[in-house]
């Protein structure tokens, strides 16, 4: 079944190429007589703007989000537990519920979240186009807003090429989401903004600029470049740090007397280099909400990190709520309970049930919906078979082991027998 057959969405053709669109003032709701002075500012004379400006650099955030590791899984986490849950339609109208739902499953809205969410956090604003009968994720680098003194959005705009090649979209063809709505702006603020120095810190470190590693000797080095009437910049501190790395097993480290040299070589010195990374990584961690506990102990970083999780989701509600539903009917858009007791906390719970002898791997097995070990496929057995093999006794095979791993296992653990 096609997208257009979904009652009562139809595809539609919309937004225009080289001019602006006419909006409605004041509609469908008021923006009241208080204005932004900076659009004023911007608007008057020969020359106005077509868009507001982005708050930051999206290229610099982008670039920290696909190269460095930690921030990339610490951005993505909170988005994938908001959105793995699932959601729903909240209406009366059954028929009106239906249609939107099978709507939203045909175009993975599951996915589209993730990836609003995603885009949200690292730039500070994210896109979704409604076309009348699907979404598309749109890049937040070239997508713009462009509003009225008063704050009322007047249309999108998205930057491909000169200014006949640029494409207007209208209010109600856009649905954005603002992460961390900032005073008056249009835009949200990245997450990624507030670690830029963190990042250029971990990496100046990670590169061995005044700890660099001499592959031969296994060691760290203490080293000072410049001389105090000419200091060093960037670019000639990385050609040191790449004369350094580039040394063979053996080698002699020469230098001129511009460059001081001192190993460190498990000294107090080395050990507070540690304690440096370590604050970095935990400072980068908590400012983009995911605490250092999650990992190994995730009970702890719940007070922050759920909350979190609830926000992202109530951020997605609103967005979806005022922007997109209310041209689909009278429904909205709800998130369901977040689970955090997942199968990660599952299989930290069986690994101590394990160790502590609580489980046999085959019981671990069995509670997870798995075949034991070595059998490719389990055949169903017939109740009240024998299955300890005692002679001339009737037992039942446990279904189902009880849900309190606290109990003390039965006496009798395998079946029904009677006391003679």
């Amino acid at each position: 079944m096609a997208l257009r057959d979904y009652w009562p969405f139809s595809r539609r053709t919309f937004a225009t190429v080289g001019s602006n669109p006419s909006y409605a003032k004041d509609e469908p709701r008021s923006y009241g007589e208080g204005v932004i002075r900076r659009l004023r500012l911007q608007n008057t004379g020969r020359f106005g703007n077509d868009y507001e400006r982005h708050i930051g650099d999206g290229k610099a955030y982008m670039d920290v989000y696909l190269s460095d590791p930690l921030v990339r899984t610490l951005v993505d986490l909170p988005c994938l537990y908001a959105s793995k849950d699932g959601w729903d339609i909240v209406t009366d109208d059954e028929n009106l519920r239906d249609s939107i739902t099978a709507m939203f499953k045909e175009i993975n809205i599951d996915q589209l979240i993730y990836g609003w969410l995603r885009n949200a956090r690292i730039f500070g604003t994210s896109y979704l186009e409604w076309t009348g009968d699907n979404l598309v994720l749109r890049s937040s680098q070239n997508m713009y807003i462009q509003r009225d003194e008063n704050g009322q959005i007047k249309y999108y705009y998205q930057k491909v090429g000169s200014k006949d090649e640029d494409i207007r979209f209208e209010e109600d063809e856009m649905v954005h989401l603002l992460n961390n709505t900032f005073d008056d702006y249009a835009y949200g603020l990245s997450d990624i903004h507030p670690i830029l120095y963190l990042v250029d810190l971990k990496d100046y470190a990670e590169r061995d600029v005044g700890t660099a590693l001499n592959k031969y000797a296994v060691s760290r080095f203490d080293i000072s470049a410049g001389l105090p009437d000419m200091p060093y910049g960037p670019d000639k501190i990385n050609e040191i740090v790449d004369a350094f790395n580039s040394l063979e097993p053996g080698e002699d480290i020469i230098h001129g007397n511009d460059i001081v040299v001192k190993e460190l070589q498990g000294t107090q010195r080395a050990f507070e280099y540690g304690k440096y990374m370590d604050d970095i990584t935990k400072k980068i961690h908590m400012a983009l909400k995911v605490p250092i506990t999650m990992w190994e102990k995730p009970e702890q970083a719940r007070p922050i990190f759920e909350p979190y999780v609830r926000y992202l989701q109530a951020s997605v509600e609103a967005a979806l709520n005022s922007q997109l539903l209310p041209q689909l009917g009278d429904a909205q858009f709800k998130f369901r309970q977040i689970n955090v007791d997942d199968s990660f906390v599952k299989a930290k719970t069986d690994m101590v049930y394990l160790a502590e002898g609580v489980l046999s791997p085959e019981e671990v097995r069995l509670e997870r919906g798995m075949n034991p070990a070595g059998v490719s496929e389990m055949q169903d057995t017939a109740e009240n078979v024998n299955v300890s093999g005692g002679k001339d006794q009737d037992k039942k095979e446990e279904s189902k082991r009880t849900e309190n791993r606290g109990n003390k296992p039965a006496a009798n653990a395998t079946g029904d027998r009677k006391s003679e």
